[in-house]
């Protein structure tokens, strides 16, 4: 098995795990041709969720809105989910960051430290999407 894929499998567990302790009911689809990694359900409100699994570099979590493999990369698109659930490797955090804060890019990133140059503007706090597990009811 390819690291990455080992990667992913630790993170749709921990995930999953958090999911149930927090009261959601966890839908994991059959198959790998879908975008999404799971769909949640609580209270009648469904989510699809991509997962990926991710260390923190410089103080910042890259949010990748995209799938790669050998022969293609594929974009995400609200079409295809609703919330991006990131497993912080060296944290054991999970951020839920809601499709339209990536919006049209393929990548976003999270910031847990202050920025150096103490830029604010565009720039988007990990701690806003830390355990947002009310995201999902919505």
């Amino acid at each position: 098995m390819a690291i990455t894929k080992q990667k992913g499998d630790i993170a749709e567990a921990f995930v999953t795990y958090l999911l149930k302790q927090n009261g959601f009911n966890v839908l994991i689809p059959w198959g790998e041709d879908n975008r999404y990694d799971l769909v949640t359900e609580k209270n009648g409100v469904f989510k699809r969720i991509q997962v990926k699994y991710a260390t923190p570099k410089n103080g910042v979590i890259e949010v990748r809105a995209r799938s790669c493999n050998n022969y293609n990369v594929i974009h995400y698109s609200p079409k295809n989910i609703d919330i991006i659930a990131v497993y912080s490797s060296d944290q054991h955090k999970v951020y839920l960051v809601p499709f339209s804060v990536i919006k049209n890019k393929s990548t976003c990133n999270l910031r847990l430290d202050p920025a150096k140059n103490k830029q604010t503007r565009f720039v988007t706090e990990a701690i806003k999407y830390e355990s947002r597990f009310d995201l999902l009811e919505k």
